[in-house]
């Protein structure tokens, strides 16, 4: 690999750490949208989608980071 590739991989890899920027989702798990978004300490955090209010709030325990990795995109929130 060429020194220019290298640093354009490396280069991609870096993402700014931003308090609530979504990293992954929306994803349609079971009945309801989720998704992942970034905390101020470098951690994140499993979001579900409220139809009636249209807001986001944090998802119960119960749903895991493994679950809304492999859900299926959501391509949209009616």
């Amino acid at each position: 690999m060429s020194e220019d590739a290298r640093n354009a991989k490396a280069q991609l890899m870096h993402v700014e750490n931003v308090p609530g920027r979504v990293l992954v989702g929306p994803k349609k798990l079971r009945s309801f949208y989720v998704r992942i978004v970034s905390l101020k300490d470098g951690s994140g955090r499993i979001e579900k989608f409220d139809l009636a209010s249209r807001t986001w709030f944090e998802a119960p325990e119960s749903i895991t980071f493994s679950e809304v990795w492999s859900a299926p995109s959501a391509s949209s929130l009616l």
